[in-house]
């Protein structure tokens, strides 16, 4: 061969080697594309060599910006993230290999992510770089939660069986046990968990049980096993349930070392035993295997409801009365034991009684072998255990069931519903709904007919609602007064709506309970399967959601959940977080007089607004009522009607009170000061049902009055009438004790809540507020002037003052003084102010007349007569 011709031969083969060297790199790099991790590495310089899609994706999801081959990872990272990655990276590059676990709380990327660190070797084991594969863990950590979850029930629900109860996962961990077991053992029960099995050498049988259970298809089984306790070896029936899909099994163990002592005795001379025991409580037998005839006691016999001469001395006589599932069994136990497979003979088995029922025995027996070992007479006992057997299954019921109601409980209402969400897999068309049903004002039942009634009412609206259900209808008790039944295999929501409209007409009619009729209504809120929830967990709170939603709308109905339910409540629930976070920032802390005030240019905090109060006799200013807001830092000013019954309902409501009250009270020592007059300016400030009954109030009050050192008459405190009616007789006494700060005490919207007529002369009120409901219909058809009229005769007549809130036009003004209202408010006047415009106003000193009593060329112009320059206005009211 020439040398053109080598030449040749060689440019062909490395032609074909880049070929397939290009081949390789395509399918590696298709490979690294199509796969769900993120892929990518580095060199020895932290450039990137190589990277796929999802890498890009979720790197430019957590940190905002793209990221190419060639770039330095380090540099693209923020600067607190660099060092830990250059850690990695360097152990790495040294050799390791190793994995690591990442958490974020970015939108975009797995909230949990185990990233594995590979080093690269040349051929020559040199270390040139890094390949990175990042594996989304989130689903796993997720499982791993719900397990801990499904551990902390069971342990609730196991700690008051009177046995030796624990429980393990599938890989034959503990995962707990019970007090009664951890006290027999004298351990620390938190010792137990996490703990691999077998690691007590005081039960190794109990290990080897608990192993064979596992690998086995069954869902129950049950072994005697020997422990060691205090030195002494104990013997347990142990009786075994999985549960979680077979990912977890509770083992409940019975102590019968007594009965276990008997049956040794038997076994230790069962021949002269036979005999001794005629009239014990076991049946005893003796089979000769040469005759093939058996001995039945006669208490073998009364067990089954028979006299001697009822049953004969074949073997059928016997395994003609086991169960037919049974029997099989029972004679494949005994060839095992006659033929030597087995030391002893012990079945646990059902028999016929005479009256037709099955009653479970445990049979018992021992073979006598010649001296081939060949078998040739046999004999036992037989123990009645139906007892026994009854405890155990209702150990497992009880593990399952409420306890008050015999309904299904939480656990097994859960594991039903992932079936009926399996089913829905299986079959599209499947449908079935879950109603969450929540009794109204069942709290009033509890605290005024005692829990005793309580406890009968739920026993017995269970019963009812039994009776409102198909046969395959699931109904549980979650707790308290909480139920909830699942309608599986339904043709649509109608069913699921008859249902809830069957209940409430059931529950109209009364209990009879302790002797007196108790009524109760149910708030039922519906979800269908059909919403797109995969989890039972889920479902059960659209069912909450819409339980709620119907209480909200006035309880005793019920409701179908819907999406915009779910924003509702999440919109709701962020309020709540945003009104918290406001809070823990400490823009609501209570200071002295050094306390920045908030303007609306701040962007974001509580902020004051302050309405003039003026005199309807001088047409002046005489004080402005306090009124908080809420500057969200997205949302903007957020309406007081929004977030303060969500405060009320959550307690802020205390926190922002306090605030109001010393900024109010701060602010009012300014204007005080900057504008004395003969009758000094006031401030009412609202007070919230929660902050009215606090034990706190008293304090705080006199504490603002004695920081700003104000005098105690210009401070006003409004107190809705509601607030004041929900316990009179305690309303009473703290009114009394606020009296006696000499502060001024006024009832807010009078008239729009409870009927307080009988009670306006008991209270130490000052003044009293006229709603602007009724404020607004005079110069209508209606009877609001009437009313108004009313309102401040009654006032006058108790000695009280009046202000009429409100007052927006000067036909309103004039017919409240001819009334002799004293005092008004309203955008007639003003709206609510910053600080900055209600200084401003005060500067200019107002004054309001009614056009009765101007000039006619004064009566001219509406809102503000004697004003000559408008006032800012920058926020609602």
């Amino acid at each position: 061969m020439s040398t053109s011709d080598v030449s040749a031969y060689d440019q062909v083969m490395r032609t074909q080697a880049e070929v397939e060297l290009r081949r390789q790199v395509s399918n590696l790099l298709a490979l690294i594309e199509n796969t769900q991790d993120a892929v990518w590495s580095i060199d020895q310089h932290y450039r990137i060599t190589t990277l796929n899609l999802v890498f890009q994706q979720q790197f430019v999801a957590a940190h905002g910006r793209d990221i190419q081959i060639g770039m330095n990872h380090l540099d693209c990272l923020p600067p607190d993230e660099r060092d830990r990655w250059r850690t990695y990276y360097d152990q790495a590059l040294k050799g390791d290999r190793f994995t690591a676990e990442f958490h974020s709380d970015v939108t975009g990327i797995p909230a949990h992510s185990e990233v594995s660190f590979n080093p690269i070797l040349t051929p020559s084991c040199r270390v040139e770089g890094v390949a990175v594969f990042s594996r989304n863990i989130s689903d796993r950590k997720r499982a791993d939660q719900a397990l801990l979850d499904a551990k902390d029930q069971l342990q609730a629900v196991l700690d008051a069986v009177p046995g030796c109860v624990s429980w393990f996962s599938s890989d034959l961990t503990y995962l707990g046990i019970n007090r009664y077991l951890a006290a027999t053992f004298q351990l620390n029960a938190d010792s137990f968990i996490g703990e691999k099995l077998g690691f007590m050498a005081s039960s190794p049988g109990f290990a080897e049980f608990v192993k064979r259970f596992f690998q086995s298809s069954l869902q129950e089984s049950n072994v005697e096993i020997v422990a060691t306790v205090d030195h002494q070896p104990r013997h347990y029936l142990i009786v075994a349930q999985k549960y979680l899909q077979g990912e977890a099994a509770v083992f409940v163990g019975l102590d019968i070392t007594e009965r276990k002592r008997v049956e040794e005795a038997l076994l230790e001379s069962q021949e002269r035993y036979a005999l001794a025991v005629r009239g014990a409580n076991d049946g005893l037998w003796d089979w000769n295997l040469k005759t093939s005839s058996i001995y039945f006691s006669p208490r073998w016999k009364t067990m089954l409801g028979y006299q001697e001469p009822d049953i004969g001395n074949t073997p059928d006589e016997w395994f003609s009365r086991v169960h037919p599932e049974e029997v099989d069994w029972l004679k494949a136990q005994l060839a095992a034991h006659l033929e030597g497979r087995s030391p002893s003979f012990e079945v646990e088995h059902r028999m016929r009684h005479r009256d037709g029922s099955y009653r479970w025995m445990l049979s018992r027996g021992l073979a006598v072998r010649d001296g081939q070992q060949v078998a040739y007479r046999m004999a036992g006992s037989q123990t009645d255990i139906t007892e026994r057997k009854r405890a155990e299954e209702q150990l497992l019921h009880d593990a399952l069931h409420d306890s008050l109601t015999g309904l299904f409980n939480r656990a097994l209402f859960m594991d039903r519903l992932s079936h009926a969400i399996e089913q829905t897999k299986r079959q599209g068309h499947y449908l079935f709904a879950v109603l969450f049903l929540d009794l109204d004002s069942f709290k009033v039942v509890n605290d005024s007919l005692g829990h005793i009634i309580g406890d009968e009412l739920l026993v017995a609206i269970a019963r009812r609602l039994e009776s409102c259900l198909r046969p395959g209808d699931t109904l549980a008790r979650l707790g308290g007064d909480e139920f909830t039944i699942l309608l599986e295999n339904i043709q649509d929501l109608s069913a699921a709506t008859r249902v809830a409209d069957t209940i409430h007409q059931q529950l109209q009619q009364p209990f009879t309970l302790g002797g007196q009729d108790v009524f109760t209504t149910v708030s039922i809120g519906i979800a269908l399967s059909d919403t797109g929830c995969d989890r039972p967990d889920e479902l059960l709170r659209n069912a909450d959601t819409a339980m709620y939603r119907a209480k909200s709308l006035g309880r005793a109905r019920h409701e179908i959940f819907n999406v915009e339910m779910y924003d509702r409540v999440v919109a709701r629930l962020k309020l709540e977080t945003d009104l918290r976070l406001t809070i823990a920032a400490g823009q609501t802390t209570p200071t002295l007089l050094s306390y920045p005030t908030k303007t609306a240019d701040d962007g974001q905090d509580f902020q004051m607004r302050y309405q003039p109060i003026v005199s309807l006799s001088t047409g002046y200013i005489m004080g402005f009522e306090a009124l908080v807001r809420w500057q969200h830092p997205k949302r903007g000013l957020v309406s007081p009607a929004e977030f303060i019954p969500v405060a009320e309902e959550t307690g802020l409501i205390t926190q922002i009170g306090h605030w109001t009250l010393r900024e109010a009270c701060r602010q009012l020592k300014i204007w005080q000061d900057q504008f004395a007059q003969v009758n000094p300016l006031a401030m009412s400030v609202n007070l919230s049902s929660r902050q009215f009954s606090s034990n706190d109030l008293l304090g705080q009050v006199k504490q603002a009055i004695a920081d700003f050192q104000l005098a105690p008459h210009t401070l006003k405190l409004e107190i809705t009438e509601s607030a004041v009616m929900e316990d009179a007789q305690v309303a009473t006494a703290i009114l009394r004790q606020l009296k006696d700060l000499h502060t001024q005490l006024l009832i807010d919207d009078f008239g729009t809540g409870y009927s307080s007529l009988s009670y306006l002369h008991q209270f130490p009120i000052d003044t009293v507020k006229i709603d602007q409901s009724f404020v607004r219909c005079i110069g209508t058809e209606n009877d609001g002037e009437a009313i108004v009229r009313a309102i401040v005769g009654l006032a006058h007549n108790l000695g009280m003052t009046v202000i009429a809130e409100g007052i927006e036009d000067a036909r309103q003004m004039d017919c409240l003084c001819h009334f002799q209202a004293e005092y008004g408010q309203g955008y007639f006047f003003a709206k609510p102010l910053t600080a900055e415009d209600a200084t401003a106003l005060l500067a200019a000193n107002p004054c309001w007349k009614p056009r009765r009593f101007l000039p006619a060329s004064e009566t001219g112009k509406p809102g503000h007569p004697m004003i000559s320059y408008p006032i800012a206005d920058t926020d609602a009211s």
